[in-house]
């Protein structure tokens, strides 16, 4: 992750530097965009850039947790019905007719660029960024789930918060492994998962009654 220098920058600086690595990173394919590239559009010198980076993986590091902490804030700030349908729903997209992603167009076009990246890179990502970030949420709403009588009794928290969070990363290599790169297909794919998964958690009575549910709601 980048080093203390960076976080002593003003807001907007940092913001800045993060605006144009974003382009860089979702204008050229990873393994294309050199040292110079990269100085160029932070518009830096080599010893500023080492500053605050350690190397091209710190900076693109820092740009996925930007916007793994943005959706872990929209979610956190939900309440707790919001998060509910969200798990059920499957991942990100649109609950009861409101989206439910907090990203920007220039945000989500950098997630996706999970799809072309190096494993070595992809690997480091899962497990300095985003492993652990969304433990908390997920407990939080299987917590929700039992308090309402709809979690199986024999569901262990610690056990399904982290096989919901390394899915993401799995799915993600599960689209680079079989080339799918069409997003509805790739969003079909995690809520098919999604929904696979939250029927193994509910009780059957409960699943049949939410499914029935959310048909109604989409009616």
């Amino acid at each position: 992750m980048p080093k203390n220098t960076f976080f002593r920058l003003d807001e907007a600086r940092r913001e800045e530097i993060s605006n144009s690595a974003m382009h860089l990173f979702v204008d050229h394919l990873y393994e294309d965009i050199t040292m110079k590239m990269v100085l160029d559009s932070l518009s830096m010198h080599p010893g500023t850039f080492y500053r605050y980076f350690e190397d091209k993986d710190d900076l693109y590091c820092l740009l996925i947790r930007n916007v793994t902490q943005k959706r872990a804030a929209y979610f956190n700030n939900s309440n707790e019905d919001s998060l509910f349908q969200f798990f059920l729903t499957g991942l990100l997209g649109n609950v009861n007719g409101i989206v439910t992603e907090p990203l920007n167009e220039l945000e989500i076009k950098l997630t996706e660029t999970f799809l072309y990246i190096p494993e070595n890179v992809l690997l480091k990502i899962y497990l300095n960024v985003l492993k652990g970030e969304s433990s908390p949420l997920i407990k939080n709403i299987l917590r929700r789930m039992r308090v309402d009588g709809y979690l199986r009794p024999d569901i262990d928290d610690d056990l399904i918060s982290f096989m919901f969070e390394s899915m993401q990363f799995n799915l993600v290599m599960f689209f680079r492994e079989f080339d799918i790169k069409d997003s509805k297909l790739q969003h079909k794919i995690s809520k098919y998962f999604a929904d696979f998964m939250g029927h193994g958690l509910l009780e059957d009575h409960k699943y049949s009654e939410i499914v029935s549910d959310l048909k109604k709601a989409k009616e």
